[in-house]
């Protein structure tokens, strides 16, 4: 929180053309550290992360709030959110549940993956309370790099139809950006490459191109045609 406001002071002080985003991810399953990363209680930083003053940190903790920077050095607000699949520790090729995307930004998910629903709104409480734009500024859906290509698409088209639905648009007014995290990567946490992108599979970039909403495609600029 600290280091933040320290780095938007230095950018502010060279320059009025830039913005400072502030984008945590998602909080299912946090914590997300232990071990020697993790606060001793007791400590400043533990009891600012024990937010429920339990005398532990968990998953009833509050994700966001601690690591909030201030209004004053935030100009966007915004999210890391991806499908990773139906449940700990993941790996498998799942689809995607519907609404789950909304569910989650709002705190409300309760799935295959876990109940959830302990997390606070982010999207009322960082974006609409606050008056700013919010930005997604990675997301994608989990296939791995052997899956079969059918499933491959039906994964990530679930995905990307949740993300630019209509609905979504007029629910949730302060979205003002989304990035697809179009990569290959080596994923520590399932040890396998994981094929994040809609790029680099012909069929499936075509679908993508052919499924992007109208006001979607005119923002970007995008050729529907090829």
């Amino acid at each position: 929180m600290q280091a933040f406001r320290q780095v938007a002071a230095a950018v502010r002080e060279e320059t009025t053309a830039t913005e400072m985003i502030w984008a945590p991810n998602y909080g299912g399953g946090y914590p997300f550290v232990g071990g020697q990363y993790a606060p001793d209680p007791g400590t400043e930083a533990f009891e600012l992360l024990d937010t429920d003053a339990d005398g532990e940190l968990t998953q009833m903790d509050d994700p966001y709030a601690p690591f909030y920077p201030g209004d004053d050095v935030v100009d966007w607000v915004g999210m890391s959110l991806h499908h990773w699949g139906d449940s700990y520790p993941w790996g498998s090729n799942d689809l995607p549940e519907p609404a789950k995307f909304a569910e989650q930004l709002r705190g409300t998910y309760s799935g295959l993956a876990g109940d959830e629903s302990m997390l606070p709104d982010f999207y009322e409480l960082y974006a609409a309370n606050r008056d700013k734009p919010l930005a997604i500024p990675e997301t994608a859906a989990f296939v791995t790099a052997d899956a079969d290509p059918e499933l491959s698409l039906q994964i990530k088209r679930r995905w990307w139809q949740q993300i630019f639905n209509e609905d979504l648009r007029s629910e949730f007014p302060q979205l003002r950006l989304i990035n697809w995290f179009n990569w290959f990567k080596d994923e520590p946490e399932v040890a396998r490459i994981v094929r994040w992108s809609v790029s680099t599979d012909q069929e499936i970039a075509n679908a993508f191109r052919g499924d992007l909403p109208e006001w979607v495609a005119q923002a970007e600029g995008v050729n529907r045609t090829g």
